[in-house]
């Protein structure tokens, strides 16, 4: 885990929730930042109005990106399993965190307090059918549903609430995966292979206009 000072920590100012959450009206595109060029990457995808952005973990690109952009929403995609990976995430800028869905109850519910607590948004993180059926019972708002397909998530999310926000991250999406999940969900995790093909802004216009 990331190194940090706890006592510098500031609560969230950028509302996840609000740009994720499109009844599935359309699909918030929300755009996958990697270690290299993270600030750079970050102002690129501000300029394309992309609704929010998402790191693989806490740590420098985050902080950096999310210092980048005032205004767009930052997303940690990894698993927090304790309060202080819950902490971490918010020192280096997430708007929101992810919480395994299947954890007992009590413990889902104090993580997600403390998320709250820094104004975080807590995610449910699904990772199989069973995960997303434990994320429509622990009370979440938002959850991310991983798989290796968009089958695999369109699968998946078929018996959640309409009222329950759905993020799907589909491992090695391209574009046309993304389109499959329109009218699924709410929000979709984009690869960099795919935000930075000059084919790109064609797609925000057409499912996250």
């Amino acid at each position: 885990m990331p190194e940090f000072d706890a006592g510098s920590i500031v609560p969230s100012t950028r509302d996840l929730l609000q740009v994720i959450s499109t009844r599935r009206k359309s699909m918030a595109l929300v755009g996958l930042v990697g270690s290299e060029g993270p600030a750079e990457d970050a102002a690129r995808l501000h300029e394309l109005n992309i609704s929010a952005l998402a790191f693989a973990e806490a740590g420098l690109a985050m902080q950096g990106a999310a210092r980048a952009t005032k205004t767009v929403p930052s997303l940690c995609l990894s698993r927090v399993s304790d309060r202080d990976g819950v902490l971490a995430a918010r020192y280096h800028g997430a708007d929101g965190v992810c919480i395994d869905a299947l954890l007992p109850l009590d413990e889902w519910d104090r993580l997600a307090k403390v998320a709250r607590t820094m104004r975080m948004l807590p995610l449910a993180l699904a990772e199989s059918p069973e995960g997303a059926e434990a994320a429509a019972k622990v009370g979440a708002r938002a959850v991310l549903v991983r798989g290796a397909s968009a089958d695999a998530v369109i699968a998946s999310v078929g018996s959640l609430p309409k009222s329950l926000t759905v993020v799907a991250e589909v491992l090695s999406a391209d574009a046309d995966a993304l389109r499959r999940l329109v009218g699924h969900i709410d929000a979709a995790i984009v690869p960099s292979a795919v935000h930075t093909s000059a084919q790109f802004p064609a797609l925000v216009a057409e499912v996250d206009p």
